[in-house]
């Protein structure tokens, strides 16, 4: 027991010293902190006001514009992101072998399909995202004339974030339009993080990264579960594959190519930088009745060219190597946060948007009665889609 609690300490030093930190630093500022429906606590500050102020003045016709754009962007991904979780939970209760779709990301934790956050990316990920997602509110706010408050920093449990505070009481007397746009703007700002970050990384980052390198493979970090064919072949996770029925392949795109017509029971052999193994493949849990490998969390290998192996060639190629990955973090963060936020649920702004519409559309109080009850089963959802592995895991299954 001693030996897997240090274990755990040495392997999240950096998690555990951080959250340390900010737990000591939430006690000593603990007499400016407000904390609402017990749970949620707020540090506020005035950081950013002036800069929000000057851009919503210098640009307000655009801030305006992209403002009405992300109303139509919002109830969109509203729609999006509602029809994906009540997906994901049909499918974890009726069709075998899925997996959840909702994961908590925290750093260092195995996240399903995508793999382990560092922790230095997620921090700086997550600074990047709350300014710009909380910075939007507040920008397209001040372009209607709605008072921003106050800025700061909100904590619920070891979730981080940031927040803007408009003045309630003078943005629930703007037309609902005006509402809509203030609300949208965070989300809006995050998806179109993500599509910069993404943009950046294939067509700037990534290619300058395949110029300091040579493919000579892919590999996989785990395996889909351990009854699946390249388990049972004893071929381990992070071993390089580089060839099929002794045919090269260089990345796992040309790989899936080959393998795309062998059909289950069908044997197939593999080369390995370890040597070869011949087995049959498996069918596909998905059901299409492919063949299946067994394998997940892919991604291709490769080697460092000379000339960047040592000297000024080894630090540009690390950071290159750097920022493909923290772009790649940031789009994913980056669209999950801003879909997540666009969920009818009362602490997030697509919340806030359907208590908007609901008003509108029903009136006050029997609007209140409608979101209350779809608030509620959204977040019976949410709940459900994150602990359901862990109750299926219990119990075996």
């Amino acid at each position: 027991m001693l030996e897997t609690t240090l274990n755990f300490i040495v392997k999240y030093k950096a998690v555990l010293l951080f959250y340390l930190v900010i737990i000591v630093w939430l006690i000593f500022k603990r007499k400016n902190l407000e904390i609402q429906n017990k749970f949620i606590v707020l540090y506020k500050m005035k950081f950013g006001l002036k800069l929000i102020e000057k851009v919503s003045t210098k640009f307000r016709e655009w801030v305006i514009l992209f403002g009405y754009i992300g109303i139509g962007a919002g109830f969109i991904g509203m729609l999006l992101i509602a029809y994906v979780l009540i997906k994901n939970i049909y499918d974890l209760l009726f069709v075998p072998s899925a997996v959840s779709g909702v994961s908590l990301v925290l750093p260092g934790v195995n996240i399903p399909g995508i793999g382990i956050l560092p922790f230095w990316h997620w921090l700086l990920a997550i600074l990047v995202i709350a300014v710009v997602h909380e910075f939007s509110h507040g920008i397209v706010a001040r372009a209607h004339n709605i008072e921003v408050k106050s800025t700061g920093m909100v904590f619920m449990g070891p979730i981080i974030g940031a927040f803007v505070e408009p003045d309630e009481k003078k943005m629930v007397k703007n037309e609902d339009y005006k509402q809509y746009s203030v609300l949208a703007a965070g989300p809006f700002s995050n998806v179109l993080l993500a599509l910069l970050a993404l943009v950046l990384m294939l067509f700037v980052f990534s290619p300058l990264q395949e110029n300091m390198t040579t493919a000579n493979g892919f590999t996989f970090d785990a395996y889909y579960n351990n009854s699946y064919p390249i388990a049972q072949a004893g071929i381990a996770p992070g071993t390089i594959i580089n060839g099929i029925n002794g045919k090269a392949v260089t990345d796992f795109e040309s790989f899936a190519s080959e393998i795309s017509g062998v059909k289950p029971g069908e044997e197939i052999t593999l080369n390995t930088m370890n040597g070869t193994a011949t087995f049959a493949l498996t069918t596909n849990p998905d059901g299409s009745g492919k063949g299946f490998l067994g394998i997940s969390q892919i991604h291709n290998s490769f080697d460092v060219k000379e000339a960047y192996l040592s000297g000024i060639g080894k630090v540009a190629y690390s950071i290159v190597d750097w920022l493909v990955e923290f772009m790649r973090w940031i789009f994913l963060l980056s669209l999950g946060i801003g879909l997540f936020n666009l969920l009818p649920l009362p602490i997030v702004d697509g919340g806030r948007m359907m208590q908007v519409f609901l008003w509108k559309l029903k009136g006050k109080e029997k609007g209140d009665k409608w979101y209350g009850k779809i608030s509620l089963f959204f977040l019976l959802v949410l709940i459900l889609s994150l602990i359901f592995p862990y109750i299926m895991k219990w119990f075996g299954v």
